[in-house]
C-alpha cells in the first residue's frame, strides 16, 4: 500500500530540517547554490503547468460535466449545481495550481529577502516539485493515466486545511445532479453559452396576413342555435341544483355535489367559475366595514360622524387640537368649539340624527324628493326637537293632560328646567334653583371626592349618581366637567354610604389626622436623611444617647461611629505619643489608643 502524500511530505520536511542544520548557509557560495536550486525547481513546475495547459487546449475535450459543488463550511448557502465541460474544468483546476504556486513564491521571497530565513529554501525546493508531479492533471495529461477511479472528474479535495473549509466533496452522481436541477440552484457556464443565440433572429415578415373570411349565414345560424340550446340546458341544471340544495338543507343526511356539464366537481384544488354574465358582488372585492381601531380621518365612521375615536388617557396631554373636526374658513383652520354658531363649520350628524352641540345640525343636503319649503320646515322641526322648545318643550305640550304633566317639586310650576329633568330626573324650576342653593347647587367631581369622600367608581356610575357634562372652562381640549346635584350627593353619601353626618365628619377627621401624621413622618424621614448626609455632630450625639441622656453612652452600648470609644467613656479623645520620623523622612505622631497617625510639621 502506497503512503499518502501528507506522510511523505512530513518525512521529507523532517529529513530536510536535519540536513539543513549541517549545511553552512553562512557561506555565500552555498547560499547561492540553494537559491539557484529553488529557482530551478520553480521553473520546472511552471514549465510542467504550461505544457499541461497546451495539452488541454490541444485535446479540446467538450464533454459535458455536471456536479454539485458543496457550500463552504459554516455557510447558510445551499450546494450549487455547476454545468461545464472537461476542458473548462481542467483549465480551472490548472489555474488554481498556478495561483497556489505563485503565492508560495511570494511568501518564500518575503521570508528569505526580508526576514533573512535560509532553511526554508531547501524544503521549498523539493515539496512543491513533488506536489506538481502528484497533481491529478499531471497524472492525466503528462503521464497518460486514464481519468477514472481517484482521477475521475470532479477531483476529490485532498485531505488538509482546504478540505476542512468545505462541508463535503463535490457530488457528480445522477441523483444529486437531478435534485439540484429540480431545485434550480445555480446556472452552469455551458447552459449560459447554449442560451445565447448562434444566428441572428428571424426577421418578421412584412407581408400582411390575409384576414379570415366571415362565417356564412348557415354557420352563423348553427352557432346561435347551439348557444341557445346550451343556455337552456344551463338554466335547467341551475334550477335542479337549487331544488336539490333546498332539499339537502332540510335533511341532515342528504348532501348535494354541484358540478359542471363536463363532469367537473368543486374541490379544494378545483374551483368552478360562476355562470356566464354573472358578476361578483362589490362586497367580495372591497371592505365596506371600517374597523373600530381605524383613526384615519379620511374615511367615514360607522355612524356617519366625522369625529375620531377618543384619545387614550395617557396621550391626552399631547393632543391639543382635533384636526379631523377643523374646517378651512379661508382665514384659518377653526373648529365648531371655537365658533359654535358659524354655519360654515357645522358638521352633519348623520342621515337621520342631529348633533347635541350648537351648530351641529342635521343633514345639510336636501333630499331629491323634497321641495325647498318642505326641507326648511323639516329643519325647523328638528331644531325644536333638539332644543326641546315650542310644542316639544316639557310641561307645555298641548298633547299632554294635567295628570301627566311634570311640575316643579318645590312650587308646583310647570316651567321646569327640561335639562335637569332629563339628566338628573329632578323636576325643578329656575326660580327654585336660585332660591334653594343648599339643595340644587352643582358640585364638581373634586368637591364630591374631598368633601363627601366619594370614589371615582361611585361618581362614574350614572345609575348611582347622575351627572351633567359641560365643557371644561380652563381648556377646551380637556375632559368635560362632571357636575352633580348637591342633594343627590348628600343623600347618597350621608344616608347610604356613611350612615350619618357625624360618621362622615369622624371619617373626615380621621383621614385628615392620618394625612397630617404621614406628612410629619415624611418630613422627619427627610430631615433624618439630611442629617445622615451632612454627618453633623448632633446626629452622632443622638446616636450615642438615643434616650436623651437617660442613660450613659458607655454602659455597654455598641459604638455606631468611627472614632467612638469602645466600652464607654463618651467621645474618644486622642492620646498622642511622641513625635517620630518614618522611613520617608516625614515627622508623624501616633494615637496610643486607636493608632491614628497624623503628620506633624516642626519648625
Amino acid at each position: 500500500m502506497a503512503l499518502s502524500p501528507q506522510i511523505t511530505n512530513l518525512v521529507i520536511i523532517l529529513g530536510m530540517m536535519q540536513v539543513s542544520k549541517r549545511i553552512p548557509f553562512d557561506d555565500p557560495t552555498v547560499l547561492n547554490y540553494c537559491r539557484a536550486g529553488y529557482i530551478a525547481s520553480n521553473l520546472i513546475i511552471i514549465s510542467i503547468y504550461l505544457y499541461i495547459q497546451s495539452v488541454i487546449n490541444k485535446k479540446k475535450d467538450l464533454t459535458t460535466l455536471k456536479y454539485v459543488e458543496p457550500a463552504p463550511m459554516g455557510s447558510t448557502e445551499e450546494p450549487k449545481l455547476v454545468t461545464t465541460t472537461v476542458k473548462d474544468y481542467d483549465l480551472g483546476q490548472l489555474k488554481q495550481l498556478m495561483r497556489s504556486q505563485m503565492m508560495g513564491i511570494f511568501m518564500m521571497g518575503v521570508m528569505h529577502l526580508y526576514f533573512k530565513y535560509t532553511n526554508p529554501l531547501l524544503i521549498q525546493s523539493i515539496i512543491p516539485l513533488k506536489g506538481a508531479f502528484e497533481a491529478n492533471l499531471t497524472k492525466i495529461h503528462l503521464f497518460g493515466q486514464p481519468a477514472s477511479g481517484d482521477l475521475k472528474r470532479p477531483f476529490k479535495q485532498p485531505a488538509g486545511f482546504m478540505s476542512s473549509l468545505q462541508s463535503g466533496p463535490a457530488q457528480s452522481d445522477k441523483k444529486a445532479v437531478e435534485s439540484a436541477e429540480r431545485a434550480g440552484r445555480g446556472v452552469g457556464e455551458l447552459a449560459n453559452a447554449m442560451d445565447q443565440p448562434g444566428t441572428p433572429p428571424k426577421r418578421p415578415s412584412t407581408v400582411p396576413k390575409r384576414p379570415p373570411s366571415p362565417p356564412t349565414p348557415e354557420v352563423t345560424r348553427r352557432i346561435e342555435e347551439s348557444r341557445l340550446r346550451a343556455k337552456a340546458i344551463r338554466d335547467q341544471r341551475e334550477a335542479e341544483q337549487r331544488a336539490a340544495g333546498a332539499t339537502s338543507s332540510s335533511s341532515t343526511t342528504t348532501t348535494t355535489t354541484t358540478g359542471t356539464g363536463s363532469g367537473f366537481v368543486a374541490a379544494d384544488d378545483v374551483q368552478l367559475a360562476e355562470a356566464a354574465g354573472k358578476k361578483r358582488p362589490y362586497a367580495s372585492i372591497s371592505r365596506s366595514e371600517i374597523p373600530e381601531s381605524n383613526r384615519d380621518a379620511r374615511s367615514a365612521s360607522k355612524d356617519g360622524g366625522g369625529e375620531l375615536r377618543p384619545v387614550s388617557k395617557k396621550f391626552t396631554k399631547y393632543v391639543d387640537y382635533n384636526f379631523s373636526a377643523m374646517t378651512d374658513t379661508k382665514g384659518g383652520f377653526l373648529s365648531a368649539e371655537d365658533d359654535p354658531w358659524n354655519k360654515s363649520m357645522s358638521a352633519a350628524a348623520g342621515p337621520g340624527g342631529s348633533g347635541g352641540k350648537p351648530g351641529a345640525g342635521g343633514e345639510q343636503q336636501k333630499p331629491a324628493h323634497m321641495t325647498a319649503d318642505e326641507w326648511e320646515r323639516l329643519q325647523v322641526i328638528r331644531k325644536l326637537q333638539r332644543n326641546k322648545a315650542g310644542p316639544f318643550e316639557p310641561g307645555l305640550s298641548a298633547l299632554a293632560d294635567e295628570k301627566t304633566r311634570k311640575k316643579c317639586r318645590e312650587c308646583g310650576s310647570i316651567e321646569i328646567d327640561f335639562v335637569w329633568e332629563e339628566v338628573f330626573g329632578c323636576a325643578v324650576c329656575n326660580g327654585c334653583k336660585e332660591k334653594f342653593p343648599e339643595k340644587y347647587s352643582l358640585l364638581t367631581k373634586t368637591e364630591c371626592k374631598e368633601d363627601y369622600l366619594l370614589t371615582d367608581p361611585e361618581l362614574r356610575d350614572p345609575e348611582l349618581l347622575p351627572h351633567l357634562s359641560k365643557p371644561n372652562p380652563h381648556k377646551s381640549h380637556w375632559h368635560d366637567m362632571m357636575l352633580f346635584l348637591r342633594y343627590q350627593v348628600e343623600e347618597y353619601a350621608i344616608n347610604q354610604k356613611w350612615g350619618s353626618s357625624e360618621a362622615l365628619d369622624a371619617e373626615f377627621e380621621k383621614r385628615e389626622t392620618d394625612k397630617k401624621r404621614r406628612k410629619e413622618a415624611k418630613f422627619k424621614e427627610k430631615l433624618l436623611d439630611l442629617k445622615r448626609k451632612t454627618r453633623t455632630e448632633a446626629f452622632r450625639r443622638n446616636n450615642n444617647n438615643p434616650k436623651g441622656g437617660g442613660r450613659a453612652a458607655g454602659l455597654g452600648e455598641k459604638a455606631t461611629k468611627f472614632g467612638d470609644t469602645v466600652g464607654g467613656g463618651g467621645k474618644h479623645v486622642h492620646e498622642w505619643g511622641r513625635t517620630v520620623e518614618n522611613e520617608d523622612g516625614t515627622t508623624i505622631k501616633t494615637c496610643l489608643t486607636c493608632n491614628t497617625e497624623i503628620e506633624v510639621l516642626e519648625f
